[in-house]
């Protein structure tokens, strides 16, 4: 990982560069793919009072992370820093794992019930219809199903041609 570190209106200190560094290594447990670290240390001064403000490009793969504190102790606007790039990474991952976890169900449910394919598709009206309408277009395109907001109900309804080529509606309270 390629950390560098830049200062504004404060002078360049190596105890401040080292502390970063270690700090930024430590990101490495929660986040093995970074590629490059770029944090600026400067001082502000609002009110007559100076406070230290850190900020934070983090680069890794498939992943940018941007982030700013401020507190009136360089020290612990990095400390903050490094917490708030913490929570940032624990949110990714968890996202990745909600993602892999869902895959995996599909593929269980796969190999559970003796599946092949399993396919995924959003087949549904995307904008609501009046039931005369979802009929039209069950008609029209010559589906077994349409999955459609109800204008008149606001409720997700399902219309389907039965065996004996009637049309139900189901309208479920959800």
């Amino acid at each position: 990982m390629n950390v560098s570190v830049t200062f504004r209106h404060i002078g360049s200190s190596d105890a401040i560069k080292k502390y970063v560094e270690s700090k930024t290594a430590k990101l490495q447990k929660y986040l093995n793919n970074i590629i490059e670290a770029h944090i600026t240390l400067s001082m502000e001064r609002v009110e007559h009072k100076e406070s230290g403000v850190a900020q934070i490009k983090l680069t890794a793969k498939n992943l940018v992370i941007n982030g700013e504190e401020k507190s009136s102790d360089i020290y612990s606007a990095i400390d903050l820093l490094m917490e708030k790039v913490e929570s940032q990474i624990k949110k990714h991952k968890e996202k990745s794992r909600r993602k892999d976890y869902e895959g995996e169900n599909i593929a269980a449910l796969q190999e559970d019930n003796g599946l092949s394919n399993i396919e995924i598709k959003e087949d549904y009206e995307k904008h609501p219809l009046d039931i005369k309408e979802a009929v039209q277009k069950l008609k029209r395109k010559n589906k077994d199903f349409i999955i459609f907001k109800d204008k008149a109900s606001s409720k997700i309804s399902f219309i389907f041609k039965g065996e004996d080529e009637n049309v139900y509606l189901i309208a479920p309270d959800l």
